[in-house]
């Protein structure tokens, strides 16, 4: 059994959190950290029992979309180079910008309508979402003790610090902060949707919302623990 595990959110930082803790292990600091990839999920943790202590951050779910939208708009680059597939061919023939499919997702017009659910579902990183990886409130509720620390994206350098105090992990050891290390969007793409293509993508997903907001409330309670662990770790040094 992996003594911790990341789980790879897409779209949440889980890049450039692996940048480092794999630099960490290269160095000969100890490999306590397994790194899953995009295809393991909770669900699979908890079958095999991988860990005891997963470790994976999460982003609210409009702000993960637009993002996730914008990666396979641009196939991935500049850090990776992945062709879209036939869904995604189409999907982005019709779609410009995460503006353009959220809005659709309501249009007037039924055909545009169903072109628009048939790019959520084909288009990698959205039909990739917190059930995805995190399966359901019920499953986390179910594993919630094995869920060591849930970080935020939003408050990301901070919430890494923690965790690489919690992982002895030195801090000349840093995050990547250009687009291609941390495998971020170019300011050049588009980063908003409206009020509309908001609500589009909140009824769209009311599952992953769901999640998000038990995510949200654990992370609450598992914070003050971690300080305290971090604290002690660092008056025993």
């Amino acid at each position: 059994m992996d003594k911790f595990g990341l789980l790879h959110i897409g779209k949440t930082g889980g890049t450039a959190a692996k940048t480092v803790l794999k630099a960490h292990k290269e160095r000969g600091g100890g490999g306590p950290v397994a790194l899953y990839g995009h295809r393991v999920s909770m669900q699979d943790v908890a079958d095999a029992n991988m860990t005891g202590n997963v470790i994976f951050f999460v982003r609210e779910p409009v702000s993960r979309y637009i993002s996730a939208f914008n990666s396979r708009l641009r196939k991935g680059f500049p850090r990776h180079g992945n062709d879209w597939n036939a869904r995604e061919e189409i999907a982005f023939e019709l779609f410009k910008t995460p503006n353009q499919l959220a809005e659709g997702l309501s249009a007037g017009d039924a055909e545009l309508r169903q072109h628009a659910e048939d790019a959520m579902a084909g288009i990698k990183h959205l039909r990739r979402n917190y059930g995805h990886y995190l399966g359901s409130v019920e499953l986390l509720e179910q594993e919630k003790d094995r869920i060591y620390f849930i970080g935020a994206t939003e408050s990301f350098d901070s919430d890494f610090g923690l965790l690489r105090q919690l992982l002895g992990v030195p801090d000349d050891l840093e995050l990547p902060t250009d687009d291609y290390g941390a495998h971020r969007t170019p300011d050049t793409f588009e980063k908003t949707v409206s009020e509309l293509g908001r609500r589009n993508i909140e009824n769209y997903y009311t599952d992953d919302y769901n999640i998000y907001r038990w995510c949200a409330k654990r992370r609450e309670e598992l914070l003050p623990l971690r300080r305290a662990e971090a604290a002690e770790k660092a008056s025993a040094q």
